[in-house]
């Protein structure tokens, strides 16, 4: 119990100049080690978030919901490169950068080696497999996968759903629900 907890506290100074700058609720948020995070005062964080080791944040206007569980090795790369002006070289672009940003909604969990590219939201609920590629939104309540990521089932069925949506607050309607998600 003493070992966690000095774990934890050496981990929380070594992440300082991060959690200092980090906006919203921003509580009880574990990031653990050998991650990296490039702009983070561009985040906005709820609350109950862990990042795995590993991870790489490039943060241009990055929300994160609640209850998120996010696996080692992640990506998350909120801007694009622009690359479309006559007579530049690809080169000169490397500061010249566009982004839409990207949402994490609550009670998301992303497995390992995932990498989450610019414009995206990953929905309430929503669960995105190992090595998956995020470049398109992922509708709520989905279990979604593959390079590109899509959904491949419905996380709850109906009825579990209902009682899940009340069980744990969700900002979201279930028949709202039954429209984003659009699974047979």
């Amino acid at each position: 119990m003493v070992i966690k907890s000095i774990r934890d506290l050496l981990r929380k100074l070594y992440y300082f100049k991060y959690y200092s700058k980090f906006q919203g609720k921003a509580k009880n948020i574990i990031l653990s080690k050998n991650g990296y995070i490039k702009n983070p005062e561009e985040i906005s964080f709820g609350k109950n978030i862990f990042i795995g080791r590993g991870f790489n944040i490039s943060a241009n206007k990055l929300q994160l919901g609640s209850n998120i569980m996010i696996g080692p090795n992640v990506l998350i790369e909120c801007s694009n490169h622009t690359f479309t002006t006559i007579g530049k070289t690809i080169y000169s672009y490397s500061t010249i950068k566009s982004s839409k940003g990207i949402k994490i909604e609550d009670d998301v969990w992303i497995g390992g080696n995932v990498s989450i590219l610019d414009g995206v939201t990953i929905g309430e609920g929503c669960v995105v497999g190992a090595s998956s590629n995020v470049i398109k939104s992922l509708p709520p309540y989905t279990i979604c996968v593959g390079n590109p990521c899509k959904p491949i089932k419905k996380r709850f069925d109906d009825i579990a759903l209902k009682e899940h949506l009340l069980l744990v607050n969700s900002r979201l309607d279930f028949n709202q629900i039954l429209k984003l998600r659009n699974l047979s």
